[in-house]
């Protein structure tokens, strides 16, 4: 990058707006729970939209409940409702028209657009056996705003009500969202993120009735507290600031005791101080950015890794590459992970988990199998490199048994996240490496460091990368595209993984090739592709210092970081919003 398109990025990060292609203004949620404990909900959108096609609302882990009466209305305009959701369909196809669209365990709420601008949507529709009856009580456990969502609300407000007034002393935590409130107030409970919700966070509500409070058609065998523990797993709990603090009790007025021959001296200190006080401020500014543009300077290159690499300007062009329709790389994924981040084919280097899983399922190293739900079962090590073996040892040891079930490894990452995080360093010095040995990338010496010159041999491999990425993004409106094996779609799928289009090519390839792609082959991938998404998510959130603090509590309060993960409804996969 010159120096001056930097100079110009910072000047623009410093004076000038950022515009998002789409601002979700506020989420609201009227939510009546009938005598029988079915949910009857009334969801507005306030949203300001300029792009993509639709609005959507996912809903996981339904268990026994179902969704029912889905409508939708713009305004006073209501939608028609249709039996089969395309989600890619066009922007005017699905215009005024709302329907529910399966996923992998769950449902997605879509509607169309319809049109741009600053819009009010109207979702209403029934949740069946919101409530279920436990030994000791009944319970709500829900995660009503899941995390991911595509933009982020300004504001999310949720009211649960019935035909009676719940007590004050009724039991209520909430779960995801730091700084926001669950409470009972005036008979209802009250849910609010005080402020916007970030991307990580998300609203999970628990709430214990007395016993038989609701005719709930849905019993379970267990204990309250089995779901409270289970809620609690992961979350730190916050404390409020204390409100009794009088903030005038040292406040000092400094003007009082001061002699008027002194007043003229110190207005021209002040304005001797207000004057420093700028300067300091206008250094303070300038500093990072001179120190930026220095370290720019003397190591040009930085990407992935800790290494320091330097790219010619032309070996860098590969945006516009042609189709490649074999596996580049020798079909060493590691290879085509270090290509595809350094050359910006990634959307996040994390999505090579997936991959990685999903080459060990086809060598046969793990296998996915049905034990009440799926799991996956580690078989042996044949074939694994050093950095393959330190993973599969990381996820055996998380397991009991070596049956590792999903949680068991989101539970593992909340403990050890710089582990994980940092096996992705590893992966990317270790090839950075290999690739001296082989005479790809030669090592120069720096003023602070060594920095790694790439070869321009390099730029075919990344061509090839390239070009495979535009090839699958296409695929599904190329004339001449050819029969697929099986292994073959397991080769393309591991690379889409990398590329961070795997669900993509797995619908397409599903929807051309039904007899290859097979209900169950899908069902394998979308395991693992959720399954490497929650872990990373798990690791990087307790990673993060915003989510590290959160906090619930009977009567009131919200928990983020992990808590409140084993909800029924809404899931973990996230997502939501508008696309």
């Amino acid at each position: 990058m010159k120096l001056k398109y930097f100079l110009v990025l910072i000047t623009s990060f410093f004076f000038m707006n950022v515009v998002y292609a789409n601002d979700i203004k506020s989420i609201s949620m009227d939510i009546y729970v009938d005598n029988n404990g079915n949910a009857h909900i009334k969801e507005t959108w306030v949203a300001d939209l300029n792009s993509g096609t639709e609005g959507y609302k996912p809903y996981y882990n339904l268990g026994t409940s179902e969704i029912k009466d889905f409508k939708v209305k713009l305004g006073d305009r209501e939608f028609i409702t249709i039996s089969y959701w395309n989600v890619d369909a066009s922007f005017n196809n699905k215009s005024y028209k709302a329907g529910i669209h399966k996923i992998e365990d769950g449902y997605e709420l879509c509607f169309g657009i319809s049109k741009y601008g600053l819009n009010t949507y109207e979702l209403n529709y029934t949740i069946t056996n919101f409530v279920v009856g436990l030994n000791d009580s009944d319970m709500i456990y829900w995660t009503l705003v899941p995390h991911n969502l595509s933009d982020k609300p300004e504001s999310v407000h949720i009211k649960i009500y019935s035909d009676f007034k719940y007590e004050d002393t009724l039991d209520v935590w909430g779960y995801g969202n730091y700084g926001g409130l669950a409470y009972v107030h005036d008979g209802y409970i009250e849910m609010d993120s005080e402020g916007e919700l970030e991307t990580y966070e998300y609203m999970t509500i628990l709430v214990k009735y007395p016993k038989d409070t609701f005719n709930t058609n849905t019993k379970i065998d267990k204990e309250f507290n089995y779901y409270y523990e289970m809620a609690e797993d992961g979350a730190e709990h916050y404390i409020e600031p204390d409100d009794n603090i009088d903030e005038d009790d040292d406040i000092i007025d400094v003007d009082d005791d001061i002699p008027e021959e002194d007043e003229e001296d110190i207005k021209e200190s002040k304005s001797v101080s207000n004057i420093f006080r700028l300067l300091v401020v206008i250094i303070f500014l300038a500093f990072p950015i001179l120190v930026a543009i220095i370290l720019l300077s003397l190591n040009k290159g930085v990407f992935y890794g800790t290494k320091k690499l330097k790219f010619s300007k032309e070996i860098k062009k590969v945006k516009d590459a042609p189709y490649f329709r074999d596996i580049p790389c020798n079909k060493n994924i590691f290879e085509a992970y270090w290509i595809a981040c350094q050359f910006g084919l990634v959307n996040s280097k994390n999505d090579f988990l997936g991959a990685v899983l999903l080459k060990w399922i086809k060598d046969k190293n793990i296998e996915k199998v049905v034990k009440d739900k799926y799991v996956l079962k580690f078989n042996n090590k044949k074939n694994l490199t050093d950095v393959e073996i330190e993973l599969y040892d990381m996820m055996e040891e998380s397991s009991i048994d070596g049956i590792l079930e999903k949680n068991e490894f989101v539970k593992w990452c909340r403990k050890h996240s710089s582990m994980i995080l940092n096996w992705f360093n590893k992966i990317i010095d270790e090839q950075t490496m290999n690739y001296v040995s082989s005479g790809l990338i030669y090592e120069e010496k720096a003023l602070f460091n060594k920095k790694y010159l790439v070869n321009s041999a390099m730029k075919e491999y990344a061509l090839q990368m390239s070009g495979l990425k535009k090839f699958l993004n296409d695929f599904s409106n190329i004339k001449d595209r050819k029969s697929i094996e099986v292994m073959l779609w397991q080769e393309y799928l591991m690379y889409a993984q990398i590329f961070g289009i795997a669900k993509e090519v797995a619908r397409e390839f599903k929807n051309l090739y039904p007899d290859v792609i097979t209900e169950e082959a899908y069902s394998d991938f979308i395991f693992i592709d959720n399954l490497s998404y929650e872990i990373i998510e798990a690791a990087s959130h307790i990673n993060s210092s915003s989510s590290s603090s959160s906090y619930s509590s009977g009567g009131g309060g919200f928990s983020s970081g992990s808590g409140g993960s084993g909800s029924f409804g809404g899931g973990s996969s996230g997502g939501g919003g508008f696309r």
